[in-house]
Order: C-alpha cells, then sequence, then structure tokens
C-alpha cells in the first residue's frame, strides 16, 4: 500500500461524538498531529461549513473543505475549487413532494441555510448537529439557481419515493431523520478528486474515515476507506478498516494503525 499523504473525514458522528455532538480531544491531537508530520487533513462532510463559520471544526488548522457532499470545495484561504448547483427543476420536484407528502426540507446556498417548515423530525436533526434551527422561509423565498445541498427532513421508508421521483439524484443517509439529496453525478468522491488534483496526490495515497450514507462513495475511492465502529450498514460494508467508536477515540487509534502519528 503507497504512504497515505492526504486524511478525509467526515464530520457528523465520524468526528463528533454520537453521544456528546463534541469532537473527542484524542481526534483533535491526532489530527493536529498527522499535519505536524506532513499529512494533509480536510474535512469531508454533507454540512454547509461556510454558512456557519465553519462549526465543529473551527476550533483547529485544516487544509481544505470538502463541503455539502462535494457540492462546494474550497481551501483556508477561501480559495473554492469546486461549486456545482442543483438544477432548478429539482428543487421544484423536491418541493411539490414535500407538499403532496407533508415533510419540510433544508436548503443550502454558498452563504445561508434555511428551511420551509418545522416538525418532529426536523427539531430532531438540529439536536445532532447543534447548530440552531435555521430560518423558515415560505417556498417562493427558496432560490431556484443557487441550492448547493438539499436536505428533505423524511424517515427512511421514504427514500425509496425520492430515488423513483428524481432519478438524476444520489438518495444517501447517515441519520433516521433526514436524507441528503446529492447529483447522480456527485458525491464527497468526486470533491475530494478535485482537492487532490490541486495537492498532486493521488487516491492511492489518501485514506478516508466515515459513518453514513453520504461517506460511501468516498469510502469506495480511496486508497482506505475506513468505517468508524458506529456507522451505518452500508459504510462499514464499504470500507477497508473497521475502526473503533468514536468515543473509544477512533480518530486516533485509526490514525497511529496506519502510521500518520
Amino acid at each position: 500500500m503507497p504512504k497515505i499523504r492526504a486524511v478525509f473525514t467526515d464530520i457528523d458522528n465520524t468526528l463528533t461524538s454520537p453521544v456528546t455532538h463534541q469532537i473527542p480531544a484524542s481526534a483533535i491531537w491526532a489530527i493536529e498531529q498527522a499535519r505536524q508530520n506532513g499529512i494533509k487533513v480536510f474535512a469531508a462532510t454533507g454540512r454547509n461549513l461556510t454558512a456557519y463559520g465553519n462549526g465543529p471544526v473551527a476550533a483547529f488548522d485544516l487544509d481544505g473543505y470538502v463541503t455539502v457532499n462535494g457540492q462546494l470545495c474550497y481551501l483556508p484561504d477561501g480559495q473554492i475549487l469546486r461549486m456545482e448547483t442543483f438544477d432548478p427543476a429539482v428543487i421544484e420536484a423536491t418541493l411539490n413532494l414535500g407538499s403532496e407528502h407533508g415533510f419540510f426540507t433544508t436548503f443550502l446556498e454558498k452563504d445561508q441555510v434555511y428551511l420551509n417548515g418545522i416538525n418532529t423530525p426536523v427539531e430532531e436533526f438540529y439536536k445532532i448537529i447543534n447548530t440552531g434551527i435555521p430560518t423558515v422561509v415560505p417556498d417562493h423565498q427558496i432560490s431556484r439557481e443557487a441550492i448547493l445541498s438539499i436536505v428533505p427532513f423524511v424517515y427512511e421508508e421514504m427514500d425509496a419515493l425520492f430515488e423513483e421521483a428524481l432519478p438524476n439524484c444520489q438518495v444517501v443517509r447517515w441519520n433516521p431523520y433526514s436524507c441528503d439529496l446529492a447529483p447522480r453525478i456527485g458525491g464527497k468522491d468526486v470533491g475530494i478528486r478535485k482537492m487532490l488534483e490541486y495537492f498532486e496526490i493521488s487516491m492511492e495515497e489518501t485514506l478516508a474515515i466515515g459513518d453514513g450514507g453520504n461517506d460511501v462513495s468516498m469510502l469506495k475511492a480511496v486508497g482506505v476507506g475506513v468505517a468508524v465502529g458506529n456507522a451505518r450498514p452500508e459504510a462499514i460494508e464499504a470500507a477497508d478498516y473497521l475502526a473503533p467508536d468514536v468515543d473509544d477515540d477512533a480518530i486516533l487509534k485509526t490514525f497511529q494503525q496506519f502510521g500518520l502519528i
């Protein structure tokens, strides 16, 4: 196996604890040590970090950010390497499905996040990511041109409906309260490739670690895919290595296992 030169890590339930929703001190220390050892470390998340001041990873330095499932990728100085918005028709179709089936949706632009209603799944989801519930806006105020990510608040039995109704989208899930929609040709793997091109690092020299359905594409694409112990079954199946649970120092032990620190 080639020497690992780059690491991409999911945030929610991978860096952050599913119990405390905080990043364990051992993970922060491991990332800092790996970077001191010359390893490039990146966030690879479904979150929109530009709308929240980098969220949980604002407390320490990273080498770049693959966000909103690969749709927005940028460097610490703000230089954008990739930004791809949804086809307006997908926005309309999602809103129509919401009206028909009684669910609400969060829409993410580059610098703002909003949704079109609040119910129990919405409240439970925002407890997980600990950001507070975004502004509620009427459907007519939702952009049709600038949306980078779509997060419908539906339970898992609705996923098949989206797959049928939106054939140009991937439907991926990392929590019980919502799914993420991504373009069929998008995903974290696409964003990672763009980031690696910039740094002239190969996929074979890259390790990725995650826990959810939206991590599957990157776990399959890189040289070493790692699923944390509390991961969803599809992430575990896609991974080459199963780490301990997040609260059992998953990041630290993974970095030690592969000689990064």
